[in-house]
């Protein structure tokens, strides 16, 4: 269990190319390789952004977070909220040219439920049966769950086929409209059109190359020189040598992201919480915003955001930035003269480094002296969110279509 700290609702900034002759072709800057592509084993956020190009389940989520059909053409609720009834949609293939059918989304769902199986199962617990029926995929619950059919729209309830289980982490093979034709690691992914794509009229793109850039410098001047097209995320301290050029076009608006730092309230002396209250006081959020991020933010006081609507609960003034009292709960605690601890930063992710040194700075004047310990992606997956071996740690968490997904982590 953790506990969440500083809040920051961040800004999005998406740097591309400006409108020019129309190309068939994408080249996009990311900083990492994905976790793995297999749907019941990945955990990372950044995975499931190109995933859901090359994966779908039954239904999807819409631009404006409704839920529309995908692999199901149509579905039915029963009165009761305890059935599920989806109605495949006809002629979908996989991209090895396989028509998809029930008993493949039994299979996958069905693999997703098992908590020997997917780590992923403790969302779809109130799963009793899935059943095939002709074309129709019948799910049967316990009881009713009202966040059931936003679950269906997430990457692990992908659909693939039962004979590629083997190769998936790497290989993947979904019904999406793009499939993947090349990966080299460190370097790049290729994803190629669906020909056979159940939607004519997606994509309509022929090809788009994924380069992974993990530095922020080289990832700008690779926009700069021509070299990649877009930039999905610009971090804000590179964002006055784009915002001036006639060929580039910025795309600044909210995102449903909350950058925070997590505490591990299960070990000492994070455990106590006048620790964690003094920790609250001792951050100045407003500072972070400034300092790592440009202004491009909001302080929050909750890991929903304001995008989630009436679960929203503002909480912003809860712990104003007052460091005389987190003394005092220090104090109160059992530490007047503060104490050391270890603050875990993924690489390659500069606004969290950023962040954590600022923090660090601020719990300093507390007298809690940080650490700040770096760590590749794929460690931090494993030690911190895995295993939660760490005392504190700062990361992003993405929006989800219903904060019951979002809280659950």
């Amino acid at each position: 269990m953790h506990k969440l700290l500083c809040l920051i609702l961040v800004i999005g900034l998406i740097a591309g190319c400006s409108p020019a002759p129309v190309s068939d072709e994408l080249v996009v800057a990311i900083p990492t390789d994905p976790d793995n592509f297999h749907p019941h084993q990945s955990v990372a956020a950044a995975t499931a952004e190109i995933a859901y190009n090359i994966y779908e389940g039954l239904v999807k989520a819409a631009p404006d977070g409704s839920i529309i059909p995908a692999l199901a053409a149509e579905w039915d609720i029963s009165p009761d909220g305890l059935k599920y009834t989806f109605t495949l949609r006809e002629g979908a293939k996989f991209h090895n040219g396989r028509e998809v059918t029930a008993d493949d989304a039994v299979y996958c769902l069905s693999r997703l439920a098992n908590p020997e199986i997917s780590p992923k199962s403790r969302d779809y617990t109130s799963v009793q049966t899935i059943e095939a029926k002709g074309n129709q995929v019948i799910i049967t619950l316990t009881k009713p769950d009202a966040v059931f059919l936003a679950l269906l729209t997430e990457f692990g309830a992908s659909i693939y086929p039962r004979e590629a289980e083997e190769q998936l982490s790497t290989k993947p093979i979904g019904t999406g409209p793009f499939v993947l034709t090349a990966w080299e690691p460190n370097n790049s992914l290729t994803l190629d059109k669906f020909e056979q794509y159940w939607n004519p009229q997606l994509p309509k793109l022929e090809k788009v190359t994924l380069k992974i850039i993990p530095e922020p410098t080289t990832m700008v001047n690779s926009l700069l020189t021509g070299h990649v097209d877009l930039v999905p995320r610009l971090e804000p301290d590179y964002l006055h040598q784009v915002e001036d050029q006639p060929d580039l076009q910025i795309i600044d608006s909210p995102m449903n992201l909350v950058q925070l730092m997590a505490i591990n309230n299960s070990v000492p002396p994070f455990d106590d919480i006048r620790v964690r209250q003094a920790l609250n006081y001792a951050v100045n959020r407003q500072e972070i915003i400034q300092g790592a991020g440009w202004g491009k933010g909001t302080a929050i006081g909750s890991n929903l955001t304001p995008a989630m609507g009436p679960w929203y609960i503002d909480l912003t003034d809860m712990y104003p930035y007052n460091p005389e009292k987190a003394k005092e709960l220090l104090t109160e605690a059992g530490y007047p003269q503060g104490f050391s601890a270890t603050l875990h930063l993924p690489a390659p992710y500069p606004l969290h480094r950023n962040a954590g040194e600022i923090i660090a700075d601020q719990l300093e004047a507390v007298g809690i002296k940080l650490k700040l310990e770096v760590i590749e992606w794929g460690t931090w997956l494993e030690q911190v969110n895995a295993n939660r071996d760490y005392e504190l740690t700062v990361v992003g968490f993405t929006g989800r279509l219903d904060p019951h997904t979002m809280l659950n982590r």
